[in-house]
């Protein structure tokens, strides 16, 4: 078997709590109490200053309120309270709500200093993984515990990432909560925060995108958040650093930017596996994501034709791009693009499954590999269970690997294996969806290319769920790739059988030739997979006889895609590798 970044540094505080102080009288004098005051103080803006707006601040235990004055600014002394505290700003006019958190200095907890902007507003989501607005509303003696100098500079960070991922320079940022904010007014220019909101600003009127919108993806990517997708159906959406970016016409899911594009091909080097690509939605122009440049031409919902004619591309609703293209020797091939993101490599860490397809020694053709692994959050690679296919009949064993991963200076991961006789470096690209999902493409100098998904024991789907259409392209042993194909219209879920650990559903062909029922085992070959076996069924359409072939699938969570391998099977020998893309 082969298995084969950059932090933003941010000031963080320490978090106390206020408290009563009490002091007793003396000389037979009577008692007397001495209260602790607060003082908040800090700007609302959402690139102008917000004049007037109501400012709420409510704490562990405690509350007040206050208004801003004309240059966005507001202080308010508050007794007896209890932090942390969430802070609210509405305009005057009540069409802006923003919101931001507090912490407390290790010397002085008498003083708070809080901005309230849009990047406030997306460190609360992140810090909550949960709507800004309930976060205020719900804080509490209670819920405080999670508001910590970790937590919010655990927060912030993501939230800086995800702008630079989105393409703003963030470099100039100080501290969101607590850094010097000069907002703009009629007569006063802001200073560098301020100008990041109104970048931020600009890419949401760009890209179509709400700050709401961007705050519900900044929650549903954080680690606190509480919903996740554990039936077979990936939830796909797209990540907050790309709802900033300009979306193409035909399809919300492909925004402008830089890729990396995937592209296997037999023999030749590392370099010649891979390269960077990029989208302008405005000219509809592709860059490396189809082969050379060209110009994408819609044909149907997030389905395109290359300007050479015979080149086919989909995306999917996270943002996934599959190509079948025209190499320059005009063989066809299954290429595929993700957009550039930065990830850390301690975000890697975790028990990863991969299916993929292999070059065998013979370097001749290639064939279904399949694996389980663990990543330590320094990129060590330990707990590898590896198999020679990706089927029930697959031989698996354990292997003691010396494969260490590291972050590139270029972008994504260099994966080395040190063990004598078995020494190699290939190349890693990491990509996170909108529900904070994430998937690993590795890729050999030798065409050989993994595909990786965090291990996750499968539930089944509810009967009666619509697992919807989808696209697919195979790439047979030699790399040579079928024609794009439409599987089918409707997949439809009829039935769970709890103690097979299996269900059943109801497949129609897009072209309307037939309609069938499978049954797909889950957590098989192993946990994390998905199995149909080989047989035959009738189509209820016709009567015909349906025949079924084995496929193992490992769908990538949050991406709307699922990797599956084909093998060889009786009166049939184009086995490979298939990648399938859930319509939109």
């Amino acid at each position: 078997m082969r298995i084969s970044q950059t932090s933003i540094a941010i000031a963080s505080a320490a978090f106390v709590s206020a408290a009563l102080v009490a002091c007793g009288g003396g000389g037979g004098g009577s008692g007397s109490s001495v209260t602790t005051t607060t003082t908040f103080s800090g700007t609302a803006a959402t690139g102008a200053a917000m004049a007037n707006a109501t400012v709420s601040i409510s704490c562990a235990s405690g509350s007040g309120t206050t208004t801003t004055a004309a240059n966005g600014s507001y202080t308010k002394d508050l007794t007896s309270i209890t932090l942390p505290c969430a802070l609210r700003a509405a305009s005057s006019d009540g069409t802006t709500v923003l919101y931001s958190v507090t912490t407390a200095t290790a010397t002085s907890s008498s003083t708070q200093v809080a901005n309230i902007t849009p990047l406030t507003q997306l460190l609360v989501a992140s810090l909550a993984g949960t709507d800004p607005a309930t976060f205020f509303t719900n804080l509490s003696a209670s819920t405080a515990s999670s508001v910590t100098a970790s937590s919010v500079s655990a927060a912030q960070a993501a939230v800086l990432t995800t702008l630079s991922n989105a393409g703003l320079d963030v470099s100039s940022l100080p501290d969101l909560l607590t850094g010097t904010l000069v907002a703009a007014t009629s007569t006063t220019s802001g200073n560098a925060y301020d100008t990041v909101l109104d970048t931020l600003q600009t890419q949401l009127t760009n890209s179509g995108t709400t700050l709401a919108t961007l705050t519900t993806a900044v929650a549903a990517a954080s680690p606190t958040a509480t919903t996740t997708t554990t039936t077979t159906t990936n939830v796909a959406s797209l990540p907050a650093s790309q709802l900033l970016k300009v979306a193409d016409s035909n399809c919300a899911a492909l925004r402008s930017g830089d890729y990396w594009a995937i592209t296997p091909t037999m023999g030749g080097t590392i370099a010649s596996q891979f390269t960077s690509g990029s989208y302008n939605a405005g000219t509809k122009t592709a860059t490396n994501l189809a082969g050379a440049s060209t110009v994408f031409s819609g044909n149907g919902n997030c389905n395109y034709l290359a300007g050479d004619g015979v080149s086919n591309i989909v995306v999917s609703q996270a943002g996934v791009v599959m190509a079948r293209y025209q190499d320059g020797s005009n063989v066809s091939r299954l290429g595929f693009a993700i957009p550039k993101q930065t990830i850390a490599l301690s975000e890697l860490a975790g028990t990863w499954n991969g299916l993929g397809f292999e070059r065998n020694d013979a370097g001749t053709s290639y064939a279904a590999s399949s694996f389980t692994a663990t990543i330590s959050s320094t990129g060590v690679v330990s707990d590898v269970t590896s198999c020679n296919g990706a089927s029930t009949s697959s031989i698996c064993s354990a292997e003691t690997p010396t494969i260490n991963i590291s972050s590139n200076s270029a972008g994504g991961f260099d994966m080395a294996s040190t063990a004598v006789g078995d020494v190699w470096t290939d190349r890693a690209f990491a990509y996170r969806a909108g529900n904070g999902d994430l998937m690993v493409v590795q890729v050999a100098g030798d065409g050989s290319v993994s595909t990786w998904t965090k291990k996750r024991t499968l539930s089944p789907p509810a009967v009666g769920t619509n697992q919807g259409g989808s696209w697919s392209v195979r790439t047979l042993r030699t790399l040579v790739a079928n024609a794009l194909s439409t599987d089918t219209n409707t997949v439809t879920v009829t039935a769970v059988n709890s103690a097979a650990d299996s269900f059943t559903r109801s497949a129609n062909l897009a072209n309307g030739t037939a309609d069938y029922s499978e049954t797909i085992l889950l957590n098989t070959p192993r946990v994390g997979y998905n199995f149909r076996a080989a047989g035959s069924t009738t189509s209820t359409f016709d009567g015909r006889t349906v025949n079924l072939r084995e496929r193992t699938n490992l769908g990538l969570r949050g991406m709307g895609v699922t990797v599956q391998s084909i093998p060889v099977q009786t009166g049939i020998t184009s086995a490979g590798f298939q990648m399938t893309v859930d319509q939109p």
